[in-house]
């Protein structure tokens, strides 16, 4: 049996769940930009983390709590399903297919193999949409945030198509592995949008709000603004790493960075000012769009550090971090600024 479902748009994106959600609700006929889905579920944030293999910074929430914010924030359901096992998440999915209800679920990057990526390189939070199957080649029809018109830089060369056919075997090892960070585990996304409510005023304020916060006031040093100074000290310590690790650090930080690894550009920073100018056309708030724009230019500093830091995974020359040091510091300094003009201008405005 073959079932894909007509109409689907499959174009792919700038960021894994934002795309994956974007081509969902635009199935179902609501129109919604990716940089929209990322503010309203206040996503920006950061993260500079210690790993064993090797250091990592995140500029977006942790895997789940972007999509619980957009279901509160929409008035719509985003029921994450987790099935104790493949054969029930398989099934579950035929069947929704044949209802023509795509899905949205999660996999572990290094067993999609289009991506090219690393066998150890595990990051089971990576969202896809699932709009078909074929029994007959065994192999199912997905989209990832990769498209004909943007594709996407991976170590080991290009790739750009607006939606991919993975095997079963390749979908099995994907959605059921258990590897960590943020296992996949054979999670998914059941949707209902009939209730969709586009925010009001009070609403987006809220969701603004609630990323100046997180930036302005983290939990410990390694989160929020304080994050992107930790990262500026920390990479000086790079020096000391082999050869080996440089390598391994440079490019995954590149990927957490680039829009090649899915931020959308400038590690998630372009999408947030796209975000800011988009829903000032609704607020309406005076210097808003100043903000916006100030997001945009930070965007475009972060990418010229991911551009460094891929020169240094090919040269493996630990000479340029001392520079990649004062550069993260200047974003470290424009952040702050535009989160705390940010913060005040909506205040006055609740």
């Amino acid at each position: 049996m073959k079932h894909i479902i007509k109409g689907f748009p499959a174009t792919g994106g700038r960021h894994c769940i934002t795309s994956a959600l974007k081509q969902v609700f635009a199935y179902y006929k609501i129109d919604i930009s990716e940089a929209m889905l990322l503010g309203l579920g206040a996503g920006l944030s950061f993260m500079y983390l210690n790993g064993k293999d090797s250091p990592m910074v995140s500029g977006r929430t942790k895997v789940f709590e972007l999509e619980e914010k957009l279901a509160q924030r929409l008035n719509v359901e985003l029921v994450c399903k987790k099935p104790k096992n493949y054969e029930v998440a398989e099934a579950k999915a035929h069947q929704l297919l044949d209802e023509d209800k795509p899905l949205l679920i999660y996999v572990d990057m290094p067993y999609l193999s289009y991506l090219q990526m690393n066998e150890d390189s595990h990051f089971g939070g990576h969202a896809i949409a699932l709009f078909g199957y074929d029994d007959e080649m065994s192999e199912y029809y997905i989209s990832d945030r990769d498209s004909e018109l943007q594709p996407i830089r991976t170590p080991q060369g290009s790739v750009g198509k607006d939606y991919h056919t993975i095997s079963y075997e390749e979908m099995k090892l994907a959605r059921n592995s258990s590897h960590r960070p943020f296992p996949a585990k054979n999670k998914y996304l059941e949707f209902d949008l009939s209730t969709y409510t586009f925010p009001s005023d009070e609403v987006a304020k809220e969701a603004i709000l609630e990323v100046c916060n997180q930036m302005l006031r983290p939990a410990t040093k390694m989160l929020g603004i304080t994050g992107v100074e930790k990262f500026s000290k920390e990479i000086l310590k790079w020096k000391k790493f082999t050869p080996e690790k440089l390598e391994h650090s440079a490019v995954t930080n590149y990927f957490q960075i680039s829009h090649d690894g899915g931020t959308g550009g400038g590690i998630f920073r372009k999408l947030y000012g796209e975000f800011l100018l988009e829903i000032n056309e609704q607020l309406k708030i005076k210097e808003l769009d100043m903000v916006g724009n100030g997001y945009l230019e930070l965007s475009v500093l972060w990418d010229d550090i991911a551009d460094e830091l891929w020169k240094l995974f090919q040269s493996k020359a630990a000479t340029s971090l001392i520079s990649i040091s004062k550069q993260i510091d200047a974003c470290y300094q424009k952040e702050y600024k535009l989160l705390t003009t940010l913060e005040s201008k909506i205040r006055r405005e609740v």
